[in-house]
């Protein structure tokens, strides 16, 4: 070793302590003195992970176009595919693919569904929805008994909440 230098320990950056702290605004050799590591060694480490943080950065302000833009893409590609299942394709299936199917484009159309409803900030309890429109068309007939039991819905007119239908 030369003369005049003394002999250094390796000590472990906290990387995300030093992210933490930097993002929280403490300066370089705060966070050094803090981590007891040279300043050098935050700003290395820092300047090397500048790009990737940033990267997070918009992602996070953008991310809500990033997932519209995969889902139109999504949306497109499975338009096309089913745009090609024709009458022959269909014969050819054996039952049990027809089943796949049927049950996998039903729960692509549900969630679409759902998914619409939550961007317009509606419900998408659809079982809700169902069970007033029964009792709803129940009493506009005259004819509400109560609702079967073990329904979850108010047993009498007099007990059951106003729910007005809006068109």
């Amino acid at each position: 070793m030369p003369i005049g230098r003394t002999q250094r320990t390796a000590r472990k950056l906290d990387r995300t302590k030093v992210e933490e702290l930097a993002d929280q605004g403490m300066s370089t050799a705060d966070i050094a003195q803090h981590q007891g590591v040279a300043p050098s060694t935050v700003f290395r480490f820092l300047q090397q992970t500048k790009p990737e943080r940033q990267a997070l950065e918009v992602f996070k302000k953008e991310r809500g176009d990033v997932f519209a833009r995969l889902a139109a893409k999504s949306l497109d590609l499975q338009e096309r595919i089913v745009d090609t299942i024709d009458d022959e394709v269909i014969r050819a299936l054996k039952p049990t693919e027809k089943g796949s199917l049927i049950h996998t484009l039903g729960i692509a159309a549900a969630v679409l569904y759902d998914k619409e409803r939550l961007e317009r900030n509606l419900t998408t309890a659809n079982i809700g929805v169902l069970g007033r429109l029964i009792v709803k068309a129940e009493s506009m007939l005259g004819k509400n008994e109560g609702p079967p039991p073990n329904s979850g819905l108010p047993a009498s007119k007099e007990n059951a909440p106003n729910h007005s239908l809006k068109p």
